[in-house]
């Protein structure tokens, strides 16, 4: 598509009571979203319609007919939180080694919107949504990725303890960047991205999408490292290696 799309016409006859309509929406806004995502400009009538479908309201003139919608998931507080888990290595991509960052964030969503990402490669389709913005590595294409399932998130390089308690609290959990490598008394290598699905005390708890870590050493012990519990001084070393509040995260809003 070469030229802008007047996103309203497409709605001028919608009736969000008819089950078909709201599936013609899904439809049409899908294939807009693969072929023109610049269109989910903040701002934008795409944006607007795409976020209020992803939200479970009706994208319609009349605001007094809403959808009922099992999307999105009310705000859980239990902890940990019920997180689906993605395993990186059993990607049908070439991508397997390198998408942790895109796996964790898979998680994120399947959590937050039930029922987008379908099967255990679900990272997989999601995967795919990013690479219409760049690099499974980028954050600015992991945010971009995530509004376009209408999730709201952005990046940090400050995040604490005190912020991933205040995430889990709210029911989100968090993915994190950190230094996977060396002995955790000199953290090293290109970093590795996991999700934080609950919290303790003197413990995270942690989907980790290539398998458990050993965090003294700096290995991967490996096997399906769902609801793992990792030392909160050993990962706050790796995660926060320039000081308190330097951690690196997806902060997403519920």
């Amino acid at each position: 598509m070469s030229c802008p799309i007047p996103a309203g016409d497409y709605v001028k006859h919608f009736d969000p009571a008819l089950p078909h309509h709201r599936a013609w929406l899904l439809a049409v806004l899908e294939q807009l979203v693969s072929h023109e995502p610049q269109a989910l400009e903040e701002g934008g009538t795409l944006r607007r319609l795409w976020t209020s479908h992803q939200l479970g309201v009706a994208a319609s003139p009349a605001p007094s007919l809403p959808v009922r919608s099992p999307s999105p998931r009310p705000p859980s507080r239990t902890n940990p939180l019920p997180v689906p888990w993605f395993a990186q290595l059993d990607s049908a991509t070439d991508q397997g080694r390198r998408m942790c960052f895109s796996s964790s964030c898979a998680m994120l969503l399947a959590f937050l919107r039930p029922g987008l990402l379908t099967g255990p490669n679900g990272d997989d389709q999601y995967l795919a949504r990013v690479h219409q913005f760049g690099d499974t590595t980028d954050p600015a294409a992991q945010i971009k990725a995530l509004a376009s399932y209408g999730i709201t998130a952005r990046f940090s390089k400050q995040a604490s303890f005190s912020t991933l308690e205040q995430q889990i609290a709210a029911g989100i959990p968090v993915p994190c960047g950190y230094l996977h490598r060396g002995p955790v008394s000199s953290p090293a290598g290109g970093g590795h991205w996991l999700i934080v699905v609950g919290i303790r005390p003197s413990q995270l708890i942690v989907h980790d999408p290539l398998g458990e870590a050993d965090l003294v050493d700096g290995t991967t012990l490996g096997g399906k490292a769902r609801f793992c519990r990792y030392s909160r001084r050993n990962f706050g070393r790796r995660w926060m290696v320039e000081g308190e509040g330097t951690g690196w995260a997806v902060l997403a809003e519920g």
